[in-house]
């Protein structure tokens, strides 16, 4: 019988001896137990560090620390087992107990080993992941060219420090626009998704970018502390972030401006996280001296003025007019609340009831004073010259400002959305539309500029592509009131006329004009049936009447309806008041129509565009 066990006990391979000793001491079940665990603490610590904006670091500590911990834990479960009495060093095994785990059918012996392997193969993947994962531009030699800086977190514990998070933000988007090459997503669409909840791969896509800079800013006792992030928009890997806590003065502030924006341009040059106070990491002047104050007070002023201007309320250009006003009694020499100033002046006219002589005065004067302060202020460049063309009719000089704005910035969404509006109304209505189409890629999300590319669309005869953008537009916002005025324009245009009525309609409510809805539908009903021609004519001249600063608007609808007389009397009332609209009397809907006409021809002559009218400049793209 001796020698039959022996024979037997001979017959079992060394390996599976040594896999029974392993299940005999727990060593599987506490590999599966570690590695699962392990999985779990490495995914929620990579939540933390992104939710916590902590350093890159805290991830490469982690996994070392677990990894560092497998071997011990499972040395610790060879020597050592807890029983009743505590914790005692493992007892070798009793005559027989090996051959018996041997013996024990696959389906006792294989589940734990299997959870071991998962286990184990979990720890490995997941630290794989967190040290081993090749870093995008590193393993393919890539570096980046386009990025979007999203509204930095307001961590301050205070809604009235909002403005200071989000002029950060943008501060940093005017600083990396000044690294060639790089394209930066307009301030509009990166604005738009704050609340959208977007995960980054669907915020790349839609912005049309590689990478994704965003952050937090806390204030609290004379101290301001900035986070920052550059993050592969395709993946989520992080390629930078570093912190910066430092005392609450101006001269700070834009140090770390300047130090984000060098950091962010190394990064995305080379694909690697730049080295900490190395020379492609230190500051590139990308915040030069001419867009700085020694002013903590102004430049906090002058960021709230820009808060209040974005929105374009009416109550807001105000408050962004008595803000810029206020920074400049600080620092009159602060050229940016200059071109802020001169902006809002240049725009109120739009949005309110302000008289649009003093408001092109004022916005003339102050984008002339900014030019004096900064002659390569690029911004102040465009916003000089679309006042001086759209008020004073200064066409000569307003295509030298856009020549010379465009070579400085040539990705200034709003900027080039002015200069396709400037190209159109000379009568070079093709040639303006790649100025729209590029504002429009630069700044995707933002209304004005998607609904005055259809706009164009829509003049050149493009209707089926206009609608699709006007259609964004209202998605966007559906009060937005020109965009419903154009939207049924184009509408009837293509002879779907259910559809013009209804977006005619919303219109008139959101435009509050005589007749509200009923007239609307009246208009419509004329084009539809020649019978109503006279009702809809009075229609639109109740509109005109009501508001005459939007005639230029409703001028198309009597040409579409053949009201010729009204409709010339409606132009040549334009020659007199010269309302905002005036100076687009040359790239309107009822421009084509009229063509021709001596009265007409007349009231385009009196906006004394060269001829010829200056060329376009060169597409770059």
């Amino acid at each position: 019988m001796t020698n039959t066990i022996f024979f037997k006990m001979s017959e079992i391979p060394s390996y599976q001896r040594f896999l029974a000793e392993f299940k005999r001491r727990h060593v599987f079940r506490v590999a599966a137990v570690y590695g699962g665990a392990a999985f779990v603490l490495l995914q929620v610590a990579d939540l933390l560090q992104e939710g916590l904006q902590l350093p890159q670091t805290f991830l490469t500590v982690s996994t070392v620390a677990v990894l560092a911990g497998f071997p011990v834990a499972l040395l610790l479960a060879w020597l050592y087992e807890r029983t009743p009495d505590g914790v005692i060093r493992t007892p070798d095994a009793a005559p027989d107990e090996i051959d018996e785990i041997v013996a024990q059918p696959p389906g006792r012996r294989w589940p734990v080993g299997i959870a071991a392997a998962v286990g184990t193969a979990l720890l490995l993947v997941s630290s794989w992941w967190m040290l081993g994962r090749p870093e995008p531009g590193a393993a393919h030699g890539r570096d980046y060219s386009s990025i979007a800086v999203l509204p930095f977190e307001n961590m301050s514990g205070n809604e009235e420090d909002a403005y200071f998070a989000d002029g950060l933000s943008e501060e940093l988007l005017n600083a990396l626009t000044r690294v060639p090459g790089l394209r930066v997503a307009g301030r509009t669409s990166s604005f738009a998704l704050r609340e959208s909840n977007l995960d980054l791969k669907t915020i790349g896509d839609t912005l049309g970018v590689e990478t994704v800079l965003e952050g937090s800013v806390r204030r609290s006792g004379g101290r301001v502390r900035v986070t920052a992030q550059l993050i592969d928009a395709e993946n989520g890997f992080h390629l930078w972030s570093q912190d910066w806590d430092r005392e609450l003065t101006a001269d700070n502030v834009f140090e770390i401006q300047d130090e984000i924006a060098g950091a962010v341009a190394a990064a995305m040059a080379s694909g690697d996280e730049p080295i900490a106070n190395s020379e492609s990491a230190a500051s590139r002047d990308l915040v030069p001296a001419s867009v700085r104050t020694s002013d903590l007070d102004a430049y906090e002023l002058y960021l709230a003025g820009r808060h209040h201007w974005a929105p374009r309320s009416p109550d807001g250009l105000f408050e962004a007019i008595r803000l810029f006003e206020a920074a400049l009694e600080l620092d009159s020499m602060y050229a940016p609340a200059w071109v802020g100033l001169a902006a809002v002046y240049q725009t109120l006219p739009w949005y309110t009831d302000f008289p649009v002589d003093l408001a092109a005065e004022r916005s003339t004067e102050a984008g002339r004073r900014a030019l004096e302060l900064d002659p390569d202020n690029a911004e102040a460049l465009y916003t000089l010259a679309t006042t001086i063309f759209q008020y004073d009719l200064a066409w000569t000089e307003a295509a030298r400002l856009f020549k010379r704005a465009i070579e400085l910035d040539p990705e200034y969404s709003q900027g080039l959305a002015w200069y396709c509006w400037f190209v159109s109304t000379m009568g070079r209505w093709e040639e303006s539309v790649p100025w729209c189409e590029r504002a429009v890629e630069l700044d995707p999300l933002r209304v004005h500029g998607l609904a005055q590319y259809g706009d164009i669309l829509l003049l050149v005869g493009r209707h089926e592509e206009g609608l699709p953008l006007l259609a964004r537009a209202l998605a966007l916002r559906p009060d937005f009131g020109w965009g419903r005025m154009q939207m049924a324009l184009g509408l009837v245009l293509v002879g779907r006329f259910d559809e013009a009525d209804e977006n005619l309609r919303s219109y008139a409510r959101i435009a509050g004009v005589p007749g509200g809805e009923a007239s609307a539908s009246a208009i419509i009903d004329g084009l539809r049936d020649p019978s109503r021609r006279d009702e809809a004519v009075a229609a639109v001249l109740s509109w005109v009447d009501h508001d005459e600063n939007q005639s230029w608007l409703f001028a198309n609808w009597l040409a579409l309806l053949g009201a010729r007389e009204e409709v010339l009397g409606v132009v040549e009332t334009m020659m007199e008041t010269a309302p905002v609209g005036y100076s687009s009397l040359n790239a309107m809907l009822v421009t084509e129509i009229l063509r021709g006409e001596p009265r007409f021809e007349a009231a385009i002559a009196t906006l004394n565009i060269p001829d010829p009218p200056p060329e376009a400049e060169a597409i770059t793209w």
